[in-house]
């Protein structure tokens, strides 16, 4: 995690949201690509859309998560950019030297840790697969919806492996049914070894995913708090991925 300030943020906020040169607002998706590009960054995974797949949502993100050093790179990029236009005329303000001194206190100080026992936030990255399916509902705060189309997805997924979508059918109603472990975790354990409970504890997801899906497909559409929202997703994304990505 980078040390920015909160006062040198509102100082870069200033600079790229000039009226008429403001880089957030006018820059197009393949030049704001290339920025991060040349510095060997993919501004657009899906580690930076924690708070939206805006171009701001994503700067914000990437000042929040990388280290000084890729911040700095990245803030030293955009100075030459406008030092470049200052050169010419375009712009009077000498934004440039603030941005270069922003880069400067970057890397003089140390990283921050990237976790702290004084919060209890943190950040995780859901399977892009099942993101790219409900980023819509849950940018427009329809959160009742996104965790529904997350159970609906997980459920299409393993229809797609074994022909089935039901987890009772597939797991049975206590989870001891193994006859579909090798296709969807790639592998069938022996009764009583480590990764035979490890793959009655993955049936039991899909089988909460279930009766949780079950509940609310029968239930009114309600207000959904945003975190509860997020750990649902969060719930339907790890059992996406244990049968998705074979070997975790």
């Amino acid at each position: 995690m980078s040390t920015i300030s909160s006062a040198d943020k509102q100082y870069l906020d200033n600079a790229l949201r000039l009226p008429n040169d403001g880089w957030i607002i006018r820059f197009t998706e393949g030049s704001f690509d290339k920025l991060f590009k040349e510095q060997g960054i993919n501004i657009n995974d899906t580690k930076y859309t924690t708070f939206g797949i805006s171009k701001q949502n994503r700067f914000d993100r990437f000042l929040e998560i990388e280290n000084n050093q890729t911040v700095a790179l990245v803030i030293a990029s955009l100075a030459s950019q406008f030092r470049t236009k200052e050169l010419a005329g375009v712009i009077s303000i000498k934004f440039s030297e603030g941005l270069e001194k922003i880069v400067r206190n970057l890397l003089i100080q140390p990283h921050k840790k990237s976790s702290s026992i004084t919060s209890t936030d943190i950040s995780v990255t859901i399977h892009p697969d099942l993101y790219r399916h409900i980023i819509s509902y849950f940018d427009r705060e329809d959160y009742f919806s996104a965790v529904q189309e997350s159970y609906k997805f997980v459920r299409e997924k393993l229809k797609s492996i074994v022909g089935k979508e039901s987890a009772s059918a597939i797991f049975g109603e206590n989870a001891l049914r193994t006859d579909y472990h090798h296709a969807l975790f790639g592998s069938k354990a022996e009764k009583g070894t480590p990764k035979y409970n490890s793959y009655k504890g993955y049936a039991y997801l899909h089988l909460a995913i279930q009766f949780l899906r079950n509940e609310q497909a029968h239930s009114l559409a309600k207000e959904i708090d945003r975190n509860l929202a997020c750990h649902f997703i969060t719930l339907a994304s790890l059992a996406y991925m244990l049968i998705t990505d074979k070997n975790i």
